[in-house]
């Protein structure tokens, strides 16, 4: 951990988060930091200077907060690394930080709102499946009639494939429609009918600096296959040849223009269907899980020392070394128990070190990856010098970890679990 930073120039003012790299990358660049949140876990209080506790949804009152908590000096930057908090930081950007770099209001929401981005590209010419939005579960089946079958619902707004599914028949769309309940009340109104693009899918993560977009990494993404759409992993290379590469590439920087995102960073899924690339999703955020430390590893570009040096309008340091191989395998199961497991402890540290992360501790229950309360459970991540030694480098965890998953039979898994996240993207 970082020891307290001496202020360069002004506090960086920090909306949620979990991380420890988040407000050490910040300490490290000679800044206070002041975080906000409605509830601050005590394990984060080391690793900032100030904290406020305060509920972050009237923002008129967060703004007052910080004046009030600065004295009136105003901040070097507001950042969050937390998606649902994207908004305000936009606003806030705006009111007490206008001359600092960062997503505009008008880029966040047509990267919040799944309707507006697919309508802010179409409109500009981009490749988009076809799309619909229905308020009610007759024009979810009449908008699903129209598309043509198979097609996928899912809310407006989130992320990691939540409430997301694909359908086949009137049937389905009215269930899928109908659980997203829950979506539509906390989120924005109404679900997304869209077209199902069969085909491989990609994870693009992208850096943009005054409209000018670096595409620092393209992962193959693995998924279970529908109705739910669970990650199973990604690897690196892609498998793109050259000419698609560049197409894709290009398809981004298009795409980024259009929604008005400017000087920030993203997360982008992609599908390759059979008429070519279609947009999924562009999320203004970095991806989840340990996909910021494999773009690290591949690009040599770390997304969020990159973006905290971005908006506290500071240089872009080298690229550091990358390797040529990488795999993202998500650590699922096929059946419910109590899981065992051993720890792992790896021979060293680096970039060419691998990754392992479990989010729930030996002994506790753990469902299908297609079950509701199912899915990831962790993720192992490692590196080489071919296909071959990342094959060797995940056997090697596995046997370590020697994962198993007993007391099966007749088990009724707890309906909750220590997790934080149940996917990454």
């Amino acid at each position: 951990m970082p020891e307290p930073s001496t202020p360069a120039a002004g506090p960086v003012v920090m909306l949620g988060g979990r991380s420890e790299r988040e407000f050490g990358v910040v300490r490290e660049l000679g800044h206070r930091v002041v975080l906000l949140d409605e509830r601050i876990p005590w394990h984060c209080l080391p690793w900032v200077d100030a904290h406020v506790d305060i509920g972050l949804d009237d923002w008129d009152a967060v703004a007052d907060a910080i004046r009030e908590e600065l004295g009136g000096e105003p901040p070097a930057a507001v950042l969050t690394h937390t998606e649902p908090r994207l908004p305000l930081m936009a606003h806030l950007g705006r009111l007490l930080t206008p001359h600092a770099a960062g997503p505009g209001e008008e880029a966040v929401a047509n990267c919040r709102d799944k309707l507006r981005t697919r309508t802010v590209l179409e409109a500009a010419g981009l490749p988009v499946p076809r799309f619909a939005l229905a308020t009610t579960e007759d024009e979810a089946v009449s908008e699903a009639s129209r598309i043509g079958y198979p097609v996928v619902v899912k809310p407006r707004d989130g992320a990691g494939a939540f409430g997301v599914r694909c359908c086949t028949g009137e049937a389905e769309v009215r269930d899928a429609f109908g659980a997203l309940g829950g979506f539509v009340a906390d989120g924005l109104p109404g679900a997304l009918i869209e077209e199902y693009v069969d085909g491989p899918e990609f994870a693009v993560q992208t850096l943009t600096r005054g409209g000018t977009t670096q595409v620092l990494s393209v992962f193959r993404q693995h998924t279970t296959p529908p109705p739910v759409f669970v990650e199973l992993g990604y690897e690196y290379p892609c498998g793109l040849d050259g000419a698609r590469r560049e197409e894709l590439d290009g398809l981004l920087r298009d795409a980024l223009r259009a929604l008005g995102l400017r000087d920030w960073i993203s997360h982008t899924q992609v599908r390759l269907g059979a008429d070519g690339f279609r947009v999924i999703e562009v999320n203004a955020r970095r991806p989840g899980g340990r996909l910021v430390e494999m773009t690290t590893a591949v690009s040599g570009v770390d997304m969020v020392e990159a973006v905290t040096r971005q908006v506290l309008g500071l240089e872009q340091p080298p690229p550091g070394p990358t390797v040529p191989f990488a795999r993202y395998t998500s650590i699922v199961f096929d059946a419910p128990g109590t899981l065992l497991y051993d720890a792992f402890v790896p021979d060293g540290e680096g970039p060419g070190s691998p990754v392992v992360e479990l989010e729930v501790a030996p002994g506790e229950t753990v469902r299908p990856k297609e079950d509701p309360q199912g899915g990831v459970y962790g993720r192992i991540v490692v590196y080489g010098e071919s296909p071959d030694g990342l094959d060797r480098a995940e056997q090697r965890v596995r046997r370590a970890l020697d994962l198993q998953v007993v007391f099966g039979d007749g088990l009724d898994p707890a309906a909750t679990d220590s997790r934080e996240f149940k996917s990454c993207c």
